[in-house]
């Protein structure tokens, strides 16, 4: 009866809470290609909640290490951030906004925003996530990138999209690196999408952190 209770006061103390979603600019992987700082293979060695300066929201500080770097180079070990966590018992979680857990392999797309900590390009947009393949036990990058047709459209469901090999990701990449720089795209004559740029209303429409159940 206890445990009911308190999981009702939880769930009224939600549903009370305003719901802020993310919303991203969807971005190409040339793009993501051509706008990362860095694009670095890496293993998560820890996820850690901080809250923010104001103490209005939590953000998860989260630190990599780096196995192999596809372009850039920022050493071997990387600290970047997200939105949400969990911090002093208290948990946020933001609608759209990607998590990491400890132990992950992942492909990440980072930029940089002034002095403060790395981010990923689009938030989930630069997140790719490397696992084993139960059947042919090759270490695949999920999801498949999302690439510009040849008359400048992306098609979503294209037969070419599929998942790849670690090295064929990374030979993508670098095809589409030396293609930008070979071409020298002229940036003014599509839309600008501003890098992905991530979209909040304000910082005080994130939903407030919740207490965690059993912190104390």
């Amino acid at each position: 009866m206890k445990r009911l209770l308190a999981a009702l006061l939880v769930m009224a103390a939600v549903s009370t809470t305003p719901v802020a979603a993310v919303i991203v600019i969807p971005i190409t992987f040339e793009q993501l290609v051509g706008e990362a700082v860095a694009v670095v293979y890496a293993r998560v060695a820890e996820v850690r909640g901080q809250w923010t300066l104001d103490r209005q929201s939590i953000d998860s500080i989260i630190t990599l290490e780096a196995l192999q770097y596809v372009k850039g180079d920022l050493g071997p070990t990387v600290a970047m951030r997200l939105p949400g966590g969990e911090a002093g018992g208290r948990i946020q979680v933001i609608p759209g906004a990607p998590t990491l857990r400890e132990g992950e392999l992942v492909v990440l797309f980072l930029k940089a925003r002034g002095p403060a900590l790395l981010t990923t390009l689009g938030l989930g947009q630069g997140i790719f996530r490397v696992a084993r393949d139960a059947r042919t036990g090759a270490m695949l990058v999920t999801p498949p990138p999302l690439k510009e047709s040849q008359v400048g459209r992306v098609i979503r469901g294209a037969a070419e999209r599929r998942a790849l090999s670690v090295d064929a990701f990374f030979a993508a990449v670098r095809e589409t690196a030396r293609g930008q720089v070979v071409n020298h795209v002229n940036r003014d004559t599509r839309p600008a999408v501003n890098g992905g740029q991530v979209v909040h209303n304000s910082r005080d429409s994130r939903p407030d952190p919740v207490p965690v159940s059993g912190a104390r």
